[in-house]
């Protein structure tokens, strides 16, 4: 009967390796890219370079306005044709200005997209390299999971590694796409 056991715990033992206890870390992407100095300050000159559009936007937004007011302060004064023609020009001027702030909105929504995927390859580069050093065989976001120890928490460690990489994050001003 020992024999008998003995061979049964051995062949579990030797043929399912996957019942053995695997290595895992978490590791809170969200929070190394949110957080990471030199996107914080390309999202700030972003911001800097979108504020003269937007200045112009609000400006062409008023032009709209007055010409929407002037439309319904003339309505008892022009015929129909001169009406219709003055409101076609205004939806016109409307549509044309919509169609540039979408332009506007999707070119800087590229943008960053583009920056936090350029940072995402980064993090993965290091938590490759991470998991190959310390034999990690799995490493978990951290909204992948429920609970977990803090000791299996790396995120600290990837944010420095992060910080000692030069990224050479850019962007595109609007006017040149």
């Amino acid at each position: 009967m020992k024999l008998i056991t003995f061979i049964f715990f051995f062949f579990i033992n030797f043929f399912c390796p996957s019942l053995l206890a695997q290595t895992i870390a978490i590791v809170n992407v969200q929070s190394l890219i949110d957080n990471n100095y030199q996107y914080i300050e390309t999202i700030s000159e972003i911001e800097i370079s979108q504020k003269k559009y937007l200045d112009n936007f609000k400006t062409i937004e008023n032009d709209l306005s007055s010409l929407l007011n002037e439309i319904n302060e003339s309505k008892l004064i022009l015929s129909n044709d001169e009406l219709n023609s003055k409101i076609d020009n205004y939806n016109s001027e409307l549509h044309e200005f919509n169609m540039i702030v979408d332009k506007f909105n999707l070119h800087y929504q590229n943008e960053i997209y583009n920056l936090r995927d350029i940072i995402l390859k980064e993090i993965i580069l290091l938590l490759e390299k991470y998991a190959s050093d310390n034999k990690i065989d799995l490493i978990l976001d951290s909204t992948s999971y429920l609970i977990a120890s803090n000791s299996l928490n790396i995120t600290n460690y990837i944010s420095e590694e992060l910080k000692k990489i030069n990224l050479k994050l850019k962007f595109d001003d609007f006017e040149t796409n």
